[in-house]
């Protein structure tokens, strides 16, 4: 199924015929809207993105917001709400996996050729993500970018979104790889840790990328990782290379060249608006990431 539109589960007529076949089949939705709000219900695997904006999602008491700078993965039977609420326009991209579909992939993975022909059922063939935000990278994001464009631009044939979609499964575990992969730098002995911390890790990334406006402290994300602020600093800076203070400058950063390229906000609102709070901390990160005046990002939009 691929919905141009959000779904308009809200009418009637629409919502019978769509449960009918929700959550049985793959889905893609590719649609622009200005507002947008979803009740928790139980999903497939699934993997969202968003253009021009940003998209709530709220899950396990909080709030994690997919925009432009990433993507995020979301296990199959997870229970969810999503919201958006924009002034613009936001591309809403969501791609649902069929159970068994996934589960096909990762036993093709991991079965030799001897054994491919072994049915590949999903309760022996569980399919498990690290459940988080992902900033836009190499594997994934020009996979889904490609899907995305070609439903954009017209029709497209059942057998090549199969296909796609099966592509873009494979480079998803490849990225599940590579997770477990920074795992191991995590300073712990014991697996059962280090895999724990991780997912701590992950639950303060998750909160500075949606709440890089506020006025955050350290305080603040380690908390949000249920970790003491010494040994969030400690794990985060050993796993990813810079400090959560860098991390969420990078953020602020990114956010607001976007806007510097796509908007006419005065300098002072866009300052205000990623959380530097003043044009003068807003100069003076930008100068720092990109190693040129504001006024030229902007001229180079």
């Amino acid at each position: 199924m691929i919905y141009r539109a959000m779904p308009a589960v809200w009418n009637p007529q629409f919502r019978h015929s769509f449960y009918a076949r929700w959550g049985h089949e793959s889905a893609v939705i590719s649609a622009r809207t200005r507002r947008a709000e979803y009740t928790e219900f139980k999903q497939l695997l699934s993997i969202k993105a968003a253009v021009g904006g940003a998209e709530d999602y709220f899950l396990d008491g909080r709030r994690i917001t997919v925009d432009d700078d990433t993507f995020a993965i979301f296990n199959h039977n997870r229970v969810y709400a999503s919201r958006i609420e924009s002034l613009q326009p936001v591309h809403s991209f969501s791609i649902f996996f069929e159970r068994r579909v996934a589960a096909e992939v990762w036993h093709s993975l991991l079965k030799s050729t001897a054994a491919l022909d072994e049915p590949a059922d999903p309760d022996h063939w569980p399919v498990e993500f690290a459940e988080r935000l992902y900033e836009h990278e190499s594997l994934v994001s020009p996979v889904l970018r490609h899907i995305r464009r070609a439903i954009d631009a017209g029709p497209v044939e059942d057998a090549w979104i199969e296909e796609q979609l099966l592509f873009l499964l494979a480079r998803m575990l490849r990225l599940q790889y590579k997770t477990i992969d920074v795992e191991s730098v995590v300073p712990s002995r014991k697996p059962a840790t280090r895999h724990e911390l991780m997912r701590r890790l992950s639950l303060g990334m998750d909160f500075i990328q949606t709440r890089y406006r506020d006025a955050l402290q350290l305080k603040d994300i380690a908390a949000a990782a249920h970790l003491s602020s010494f040994h969030f600093l400690r794990v985060f800076k050993t796993v990813y290379q810079v400090s959560p203070s860098e991390y969420l400058s990078r953020k602020r950063s990114a956010a607001a060249l976007r806007l510097l390229q796509d908007s006419d906000w005065s300098m002072n609102v866009i300052a205000e608006h990623v959380g530097f709070g003043s044009r003068t901390s807003l100069y003076r990160h930008l100068r720092a990431h990109y190693g040129v005046e504001p006024r030229e990002l902007r001229s180079r939009r």
